[in-house]
């Protein structure tokens, strides 16, 4: 599967952001860990992706994950179901370090 220009860019600002995150360079927001709670629950998809980002608390607003995530959707629209796992997973990993953590 070939790899967007754009999935590429959010994979690799994922994988940045969650070793900010390891690292303790990034402390997310509690809004931010509200957000990454609402998308372990849910089902990766476009639609449910801007359903949530509709949802951002205020103070997760101006924040690092939703930098990151905003340009998810258009990545989704691209790819319909066929987002590249590589991409996947890497949002996936993210949020999960995000929802384990307190």
């Amino acid at each position: 599967m070939i790899i967007t220009p754009l999935a590429e860019a959010l994979r690799r600002d994922a994988a940045v952001l969650l070793d900010a995150y390891r690292t303790h360079r990034w402390v997310p927001q509690p809004g931010e860990r509200e957000l990454a709670d609402e998308l372990a629950r849910g089902r990766w998809d476009a639609q449910f992706l801007r359903a949530a980002l509709r949802k951002v608390p205020p103070d997760a607003r101006g924040g690092r994950l939703i930098d990151v995530l905003e340009p998810a959707t258009e990545v989704f629209d691209q790819a319909a179901d066929k987002v590249p796992a590589a991409v996947m997973l890497q949002l996936r990993v993210l949020v999960d370090a995000l929802t384990t953590t307190p």
